[in-house]
Formats: C-alpha cells, sequence, structure tokens
C-alpha cells in the first residue's frame, strides 16, 4: 500500500504539498486579521462604554443641581411677587435722576 492509495485525495502528491502549506497559510492570515478585528472592536466598546457611563455621570450631576437653581429661581419669584412685580434695572442714569 502506497502513499497515494492511502489518501484520498485524487490530485497528484505534488500539487497537494504545495497547496496545503498555502492554504493553511491563508487560514493563519484570515485567523489573524479576525483576531484583530475582535480585538479592535472591544477597545472600542471599552471606550464608548467609557464615554456613556462619563456622560451619564455628568447628566446626573446636572440633574441634580437643577432642583437647587430651580428653588432657588423660585425663592426670586416669590420675592417678586411679595414686592409688586418685576425688579427694575438700576442704572447709572437712574441714579442721577433720583438725585435731582
Amino acid at each position: 500500500m502506497s502513499i497515494a492509495e492511502a489518501l484520498p485525495y485524487r490530485s497528484p502528491i505534488s500539487k497537494l504539498l504545495r497547496f496545503f502549506p498555502r492554504s493553511r497559510d491563508k487560514w493563519k492570515a484570515k485567523c489573524m486579521a479576525a483576531k484583530r478585528e475582535n480585538k479592535s472592536l472591544k477597545y472600542c466598546l471599552a471606550k464608548m462604554t467609557e464615554s456613556r457611563d462619563r456622560w451619564k455621570a455628568e447628566v446626573r450631576a446636572l440633574r441634580q443641581s437643577i432642583p437647587e437653581e430651580a428653588g432657588s429661581a423660585e425663592a426670586e419669584t416669590k420675592n417678586r411677587v411679595a414686592h409688586g412685580g418685576r425688579r427694575r434695572r438700576q442704572s447709572a442714569r437712574s441714579g442721577v435722576a433720583a438725585a435731582r
């Protein structure tokens, strides 16, 4: 029983000897490219997640500060209503006119 009879291939051994290493090299290159892309996508995902978490934290902080500012604005509005309306802008001319 020779090697040619034991193998299930019909092609000549000389062709197979050239084909198999090329095939293996192409498969390895394809696998390495997929691994590189996978690693790159994982890195991008980690950066995006980090960025999203940072933005969420910033929005939460701003949302907490808005009620505090709104509370002070409500107090100012109540103060204006109690004193009879809007406060007028004081300018340098009104001070001079009042002095006359």
